[in-house]
């Protein structure tokens, strides 16, 4: 095959800068194992060349690549949306449910229905002191 270079990618994108950016990530990412979209046995770099002089890449492929970078954080590798309902669900199972809650809180709970008039008191007490002074 004939020698590829970014002169021959101006014709699609018009900005150097712009072609070795695109040219570089979609490199890094056909080194880590994404497939090529052309067939041709050349290394990362030169692929890339030629799918962007080829107009199999351009780029709008920053946004995808973006989009599925931040799903790969955010939802790993290997896990699948089952798995995380799954583990969601035994996760609920395991907590109390609501009304044990609130029954071991009634038994559990100390009577203070005495103390809390005498706070309100002494507060009130202490607004009118303030208020007179």
């Amino acid at each position: 095959m004939a020698r590829i270079t970014i002169e021959d990618c101006l014709k699609v994108i018009d900005n150097a800068f712009d072609i070795c950016s695109l040219a570089g990530r979609r490199a890094k990412d056909l080194a880590a194992g994404a497939e090529p979209l052309i067939d041709c046995d050349d290394k990362p770099t030169v692929i890339a060349l030629r799918e962007i002089a080829a107009e199999k890449i351009g780029m709008d492929y920053f946004e995808i690549s973006n989009k599925e970078k931040i799903e790969s954080q955010l939802f790993g590798s290997g896990i699948t949306e089952e798995e995380v309902a799954n583990e969601l669900s035994q996760k609920l199972d395991e907590m109390p449910s609501v009304e044990s809650l609130s029954s071991s809180a009634s038994t559990e709970a100390p009577d203070t229905s005495s103390e809390v008039p005498l706070e309100i008191k002494k507060v009130i007490e202490d607004s009118e002191e303030i208020k007179s002074e």
